[in-house]
């Protein structure tokens, strides 16, 4: 058991090394090149292995269905989800991303209710509010009317338009019968980097290069295997042990892991919007962890 809680905190602290890069790296590397990159080494590294994801990939082929699903998923869990990120790193903080990524499961419950038409809960309905007065607070720095002069921080709305792109992306991802995660996890990887190949070739013509260097190389290997293909392995070895409910914890300590980077490496202070954000935001995605399933009756 305590094997399983340790497997989802290291692979939330290797993810929350993803939004510190986003920042550090954020003029040197362009935001398509660095989620090219990023992915086309998880792809390399895992493609000696995964012979038997093209075979799989006939089950995805199949079915109109899954192969709808598969492809949204790719998009949007490979191509968009991490492009934003990287060009969120431009404009905001990393502790600001991170508040703002883990405002998903509020998103989620949304779409599935609007889309799907399942049944919510009035106090997983109060999570949500609470979480998105977080993410409000947080977005307007507590001057609500930053809203109606729409001056709101830029790094910040592409921050919550990949939250909502990697909601999505958890909704439509459907994992086909007889495949394994990994197998699915590389025919997306690849799906994904088929998408965002014309828009690399594209900023390569228009010139923006990444600076060739031992730290630039060190981010996107880090990202590719570390970030990637380590932290994915370690999340699915704790859903295994302890079970997603559980693991999933872990994920909403993803800004606390953050901020022990920023505060490590460039000594970055909380202030009492971030802590009053983080309260709210915390408060509310708890309450919908523990109350979004309906109780099973027999």
């Amino acid at each position: 058991m305590v094997r399983g809680y340790l497997y989802s905190l290291l692979a939330v602290a290797l993810w929350s090394a993803n939004f510190v890069i986003a920042n550090v790296v954020s003029s040197e590397i362009a935001p398509i090149e660095l989620s090219f990159y990023r992915w086309l080494i998880a792809f390399i590294v895992l493609s000696p292995f995964m012979r038997s994801a093209l075979n799989s990939a006939k089950i995805i082929a199949k079915d109109r269905t899954i192969y709808l699903s598969f492809i949204a998923a790719s998009l949007l869990g490979i191509s968009v989800f991490n492009t934003l990120i990287y060009m969120a790193g431009r404009y905001t903080s990393s502790i600001n991303m991170s508040l703002i990524a883990v405002m998903s499961p509020a998103f989620i419950t949304i779409i599935n209710r609007i889309f799907f038409g399942r049944p919510v809960r009035v106090i997983t309905w109060f999570g949500v509010l609470l979480a998105t007065v977080g993410c409000i607070v947080l977005i307007t720095k507590g001057n609500l009317t930053i809203l109606t002069g729409l001056q709101v921080s830029f790094g910040d709305m592409l921050m919550l338009f990949a939250a909502i792109s990697f909601s999505v992306y958890a909704v439509v991802q459907r994992i086909p019968k007889g495949m394994t995660h990994t197998e699915y996890l590389f025919l997306m990887i690849f799906a994904g980097l088929v998408a965002l190949f014309p828009f690399y070739l594209t900023d390569m013509f228009l010139g923006n290069n990444f600076h060739v260097n031992l730290t630039t190389l060190s981010y996107i290997l880090y990202l590719g295997i570390f970030s990637s293909l380590i932290a994915f392995n370690l999340w699915n070895r704790s859903i295994s042990i302890i079970g997603s409910m559980q693991a999933g914890m872990a994920y909403y300590l993803l800004p606390v892991f953050v901020f022990l980077i920023d505060y490590m490496v460039f000594m970055t202070k909380l202030n009492n919007l971030i802590v009053s954000s983080f309260l709210l935001i915390f408060g509310g995605v708890i309450i919908i962890h523990f109350t979004r399933h309906e109780k099973c009756t027999k």
